[in-house]
């Protein structure tokens, strides 16, 4: 175990010398490089996500929303994973579906906010 974290440890001085090149020569040629996309570390997506809900407050957001919100703030984060874990929040009662949007519980029970019934609710 200890000599694949040393070789590990290697790979990543090597990477990082070759990124120092790399700046070197884009300064020289007079070019900066493109920012790269950042990909959400598994785990940060709940609280990627949970700060977005908080960030939109009474309006929500459904996946592809979050998604566009994230990208914006150069995180990548899939689709499929955002709505999985939306719908997770929902069956834990952290948010609340209006049938359009997910928002976090505290701003569903604010004055003015009237959840939409789905065609999941029988109670009409």
């Amino acid at each position: 175990m200890n000599d694949i974290r040393s070789r590990l440890e290697r790979i990543r001085r090597e990477i990082e010398k070759l990124q120092a090149q790399e700046s070197l020569l884009l300064e020289m040629l007079d070019e900066t490089p493109t920012p790269k996309q950042t990909r959400a570390v598994k785990g940060s997506v709940k609280t990627t996500v949970l700060d977005l809900l908080e960030e939109v407050g009474r309006s929500g957001l459904n996946a592809a929303t979050a998604v566009d919100l994230a990208k914006d703030k150069g995180i990548d984060l899939e689709r499929g994973s955002v709505s999985s874990l939306l719908s997770r929040l929902k069956t834990d009662d952290v948010v609340t579906y209006d049938g359009s949007a997910y928002r976090l519980k505290k701003f569903t029970e604010m004055p003015g906010i009237t959840p939409l019934r789905t065609s999941g609710d029988r109670s009409y």
